[in-house]
Parts: C-alpha cells; structure tokens; sequence
C-alpha cells in the first residue's frame, strides 16, 4: 500500500509522485487545479512521503506517522484555510511564519497546507513572500488554489508548479468498483462528483451522505408554498449543525490522540491551541459544505430538466430521471428554472463570504418558490 494509491489514475498526480519518490523536492509547491482534481489529497500524500518512517519519500500508508497525518491529525503538519472570505495577514504572520521559525515536533519536515491560497489578501502574500524566499531546512509549504491568476507573480515564481487534472469519470466508476461499490451505484457517484474521486469515495463511503443527497432531491417537489420553503430552510440548517455535531465527536478523539502523541513536553501548549484553532475553522467548513452541497443538489435538480429539454445528454441525477421527465413536460418555464439555478449559485456564493446562514436559506427558498411556482408542475410524476 502506499499514500498515493487512491490517487491513481490521475496522470498528474502520478507524475508528482514520481517526482516525490526520486527525492526531487522542492520547499514550496504550488497545485492548480479544479475542485475535482484531488489537489488537497495530493497535498496531504505529499506530506505523508515526506515524512513516512518506513518508506520515505513513498509514503507507505500504515505507519503511525502516515495514518496521522492522512487523518489530518499530526502536529507537523499545518492546514491553513479562510477565516472567512480572506485568509488575512494576521493568520498567515501567526499560522505560517511564526509556527515556521519553530522546528518539527517529532517528524523529518513541517508542512503548510495552504488551502485555496488564491484567498490570501495581497497583504497576506507579501507576509507569506519572505518565509517562501527564505524557508526552514526541515520546512515545506504547499499551495492549493483553483485560480492561478489571483496569485502575485512573486508567489508563483517562488514555487514549483503542478497543474492537476480532473479524473475521468469512468475510471472513477471503476476504481469505486474495484472498492467494492456496487457498479450502479458507482456509476451514479462518478457522474454526480463531476471528477472529484475524494468527493465520490466520500458520498458512496457515508450512508449518511447518500441519505443527504436524496433529501436535497427531494426539496423541488416539496417546495409548495411559503411555509413549505421556510420549513425547508430549517431542515437543511439542521443537517448541517448536525454534521457539525457529528464531526465535534471526532475531533474530541483528536484531542486525546495529540495529547498521548506530545505528552507534556516542549511546545505542547502551542500545539494545542493551534489544533484548536484548526478544529474551530473545520466546524465552519463542515457546515459550510452541507450547505453547499444542498443548493449544488437542488441547482444539478433544475439544470438537469433544462438538460433534458435539450436532449438529455449531460443529465447528472440519473436515479431520479422519471421525476425529472416529469417536470420536463409541465408548464414550468425555461426562465423559471434558469433562474433557480442562479439563485442556488448565488447563495451558495454568499454562504462563502459568511453570509447569514438561517437567513441565506430562507431567502432562498422563498425565491425557488417564486421562481418556479407550484401551479406550473401541475402532473408532474415523483
């Protein structure tokens, strides 16, 4: 087994991890690449070969210092994400460059994982600017971002580039296949997940995620009237508190993990505070993703009868086809259905800069029902 296993099949990556394995290494990195082509798994396979006690630069997977760090949960490793729409130069002076002067715990190097760097204010890139210019022996920086040109020159210059491709969707079928998911069901994930394999692996690896997805299906047919909609709202803010609630329960376990790993010694506070820090910001991102994963479902909902108007090609939820031929053929409009998914787009877009959340939904459920009433569906199968 090794850290890059489920990645395979990801030429790029596979190149990136050649270049691992013939220790040409770099202090900082630079991954470009959509959100469907795994640049965040890359980065935590990155930090798990440079680190691996049994096989370095490889990455075996099973020892102790792999599984931790593919846990997100060893002190070496540091992910830095947005505090909100940016991340600031105060987090980057306290996150980065403070934690950067200090030597790893226990492990050969320390890793950032900066995710979506492309979020970094410019103030925050000439902060982070020096510590890439200058960086630690035993330091290495990753940067993650979809949207290279949000990035200064300087930063660019100063990493080593790897753009990531999306996976294709069958061979994410088929190494889902090969995990033992049943092909329908694989086939089904594949297309949904639009070549991002850690999201299918996620979906078809949780029930509960799966249990999720059928729920925001569900919404369009359910959005019958004002109260429906506000009561609708509530529900999907209740998933996704209680995802949060859920994950609460596993970083409980981190905590106590951390602590038998460090014991009393040095640093152990700063440890701790900064894994505090870090469950805090991936509380917000757990219930951010629940959300953004409901109004992506229910806008795929109404791209999908737009699509199938159109021929039917490039149709995503294909186990709810029968319901979506039936609002195919009702009398709801084509501008209507445009605008529920626009308006799923721009919420999901304000949750991003934190936005209101109960608030955020209300609105737009409301709007949904306003823009495609009731009375239009009027026959539809479900």
């Amino acid at each position: 087994m090794s850290v890059w296993d489920p990645l395979r099949g990801n030429l790029s990556i596979e190149s990136l991890a050649r270049q691992m394995s013939a220790d040409d290494l770099a202090h900082s990195w630079l991954l470009l690449g959509s959100s469907g082509s795994d640049k965040g798994a890359a980065a935590v396979a990155m930090a798990a070969a440079v680190n691996c006690e049994v096989a370095p630069m490889l990455g075996c997977g099973d020892c102790s210092t792999c599984l931790r760090i593919l846990r997100h949960r060893h002190p070496d490793v540091h992910h830095v994400s947005p505090e909100g729409t940016f991340i600031l130069v105060d987090q980057i002076r306290e996150s980065v460059i403070a934690e950067a002067t200090r030597s790893p715990f226990e492990a050969t190097s320390k890793v950032f994982i900066l995710e979506e760097a492309d979020r970094m204010n410019p103030a925050a890139q000439n902060a982070l600017l020096k510590t890439l210019e200058e960086p630690g022996p035993a330091t290495m920086f990753i940067l993650l971002s979809a949207r290279e040109e949000e990035l200064l020159e300087t930063i660019r210059s100063r990493c080593r580039v790897i753009h990531l491709q999306r996976v294709p969707e069958e061979h994410i079928a088929t190494v889902l296949q090969a995990e033992g998911i049943a092909t329908d069901k694989a086939l089904l994930a594949a297309r949904v997940c639009e070549g991002d394999l850690h999201r299918a692996r996620s979906l078809t690896g949780s029930g509960r995620a799966w249990e999720r997805r059928s729920l925001w299906l569900s919404i369009p047919r359910r959005l019958t009237s004002p109260v429906d909609g506000l009561d609708l709202a509530a529900e999907i803010v209740n998933e996704a508190r209680e995802a949060v609630r859920d994950r609460e329960m596993h970083q409980k376990d981190e905590v106590v993990e951390l602590a038998e790993a460090l014991g009393e010694g040095r640093g152990t506070t700063s440890a701790r505070n900064a894994l505090a820090k870090r469950h805090k910001r991936e509380l917000r991102r757990v219930e951010e993703a629940v959300l953004a994963e409901a109004l992506d479902t229910m806008g795929s909902f109404y791209r999908d009868v737009l699509a199938l108007r159109s021929g039917g090609e490039s149709v995503t939820n294909l186990d709810v086809l029968e319901e979506l031929g039936g609002w195919a053929d009702s009398g709801v409009s084509d501008l209507g259905l445009l605008a529920a998914v626009e308006r799923c787009v721009s919420a999901r877009s304000a949750l991003s800069k934190n936005a209101n959340v109960p608030l955020t939904m209300e609105t737009t459920m409301l709007e949904l029902t306003e823009r495609v009433p009731p009375d239009s569906r009027a026959g539809v199968r479900s």
